[in-house]
């Protein structure tokens, strides 16, 4: 009799587990949420245009709606991140700086990506990764769900290109006149000026 028991509470248990686990996987697949994997670069430039190598590097990241900050990443690994699917997410690394006893200010840029577009963090992608992650911060609407939707509808990927070709250095295009000019739903191509 007790090895019928001990029979039956086994079948029960793996019959549970096997539904525990079910109910795991059906959780995964109807989530609004996707696991990202981004590259941290090993280069950045400075204002003279000069390839700086990066040891260390403070990254955050927003969708609008899940946002996050890892600190003193190491270059070459990989940052694991939880955000929405189906939307535009900004990945900014700021390169962490020795400090000497002379030294003011970092003058180096950062490096971003923009999710789906970019799987690595790059300086070329730095700049429309800030003006998304930036929209992302500054909108004091109460409903970030449609913040998220109608940045996600930005071509990023040809505003990413185009910031390219008016310049080598993204940085030193007009950022607030492309805030603006994109949150107005009025960007044209010809918003993308220097400052």
């Amino acid at each position: 009799m007790m090895n019928k028991l001990n029979i039956l509470f086994s079948a029960l248990a793996l019959a549970f587990s096997f539904l525990l686990l079910a109910c795991t996987e059906a959780e995964a697949l109807n989530s609004s949420e996707e696991s990202v994997k981004m590259v941290i670069p090993s280069f950045t430039q400075d204002s003279f245009g000069n390839t700086i190598a990066i040891e260390f590097w403070n990254v955050s990241y927003t969708d609008g709606i899940n946002s996050g900050y890892r600190e003193r990443l190491p270059s070459g690994s990989t940052l694991h991140a939880e955000v929405c699917k189906n939307s535009a997410a900004a990945f900014i690394a700021e390169p962490v700086c020795a400090r000497t006893s002379r030294e003011r200010q970092c003058s180096l840029y950062p490096a971003g990506a923009i999710y789906p577009l970019n799987k690595e963090l790059s300086f070329g992608n730095g700049f429309a990764a800030s003006v998304l992650y930036s929209m992302y911060k500054e909108s004091s609407s109460e409903n970030p769900e449609q913040v998220q939707e109608f940045l996600s509808l930005f071509n990023w990927q040809k505003f990413e290109q185009t910031c390219l070709e008016k310049t080598s250095n993204p940085w030193l295009l007009d950022k607030e006149r492309i805030m603006k000019a994109i949150s107005s739903g009025k960007f044209k191509k010809s918003d993308i000026r220097l400052r």
